[in-house]
């Protein structure tokens, strides 16, 4: 009998990731090639002026081993830095760029896919997701966002009263937080939810529902999203 199974995709080994995530960088960052070749030269070179002053075969030997280490992990983790720069520069000004970033925390956390505001012009948009820190409101558009994110966390306030509601209102502004920093702002909000009491919220907010965003013609703030996987590195 013949197989109906569809083959399993194969699994990307770590150097196709990291060939990959400089084919995508380098095209936009003039620096991205000689800061890898500063640190590995730059490593090795001083691993072995450490061996020669510690002096001996065997001290040459294992110091130039660590430094070979030591600059390959170090210029894998410039690349890497340099990589999510030039994403999230890229990202800067698309619309669901900040619920991209959001997604790519792995755990404690849930946003949801489709929006729960827009500013009734079509330039800004409200994502909602709830974790440990209470629920929280992804908030772009500049100033004409701020009375939809209001709006918005006013009715969920009314419909989970006692979760604290945050709002992080995203961009390059005064009072916003960039794409870049974004992760880390929601990790600092304080533990407001225990592991069993998301499921529930989450629940809640689903079963109640509400008003539907002001969706202007043409507007597809889902589509419009950035690829989460590229930012995975995937």
């Amino acid at each position: 009998m013949a197989k109906n199974d569809a083959p399993k995709p194969k699994k990307q080994r770590w150097y196709s990731l990291i060939i990959q995530a400089y084919k995508v960088t380098a095209p936009h960052d003039k620096l991205l090639l000689p800061g890898i070749l500063a640190i590995l030269i730059g490593g090795i070179a001083l691993a072995v002026v450490i061996g020669l002053i510690i002096g001996g075969t065997a001290a040459i030997i294992y110091a130039s081993i660590f430094g070979v280490l030591t600059a390959a992990l170090g210029a894998m983790y410039f690349l890497t830095r340099r990589f999510e720069r030039n994403a999230f520069m890229r990202m800067e000004g698309q619309t669901g760029a900040s619920l991209a970033v959001a997604q790519t925390i792995r755990s404690g956390w849930k946003f949801e896919d489709q929006p729960v505001n827009m500013d009734t012009k079509g330039k800004g948009v409200v994502f909602q997701g709830v974790g440990k820190g209470g629920i929280v409101l992804l908030a772009e558009g500049g100033s004409l966002i701020h009375r939809p994110a209001e709006t918005s966390k006013k009715r969920i306030e009314k419909l989970v009263p006692g979760v604290p509601v945050t709002i992080i209102y995203v961009g390059r502004g005064d009072g916003e937080v960039a794409l870049a920093g974004l992760t880390k702002a929601i990790r600092r909000i304080k533990k407001a939810l225990g592991r069993n009491d998301r499921p529930t919220v989450e629940a809640r907010l689903k079963a109640i529902g509400g008003a539907k965003p002001p969706m202007p013609k043409g507007i597809d703030p889902v589509r419009a999203r950035p690829d989460r996987k590229g930012m995975r590195g995937r």
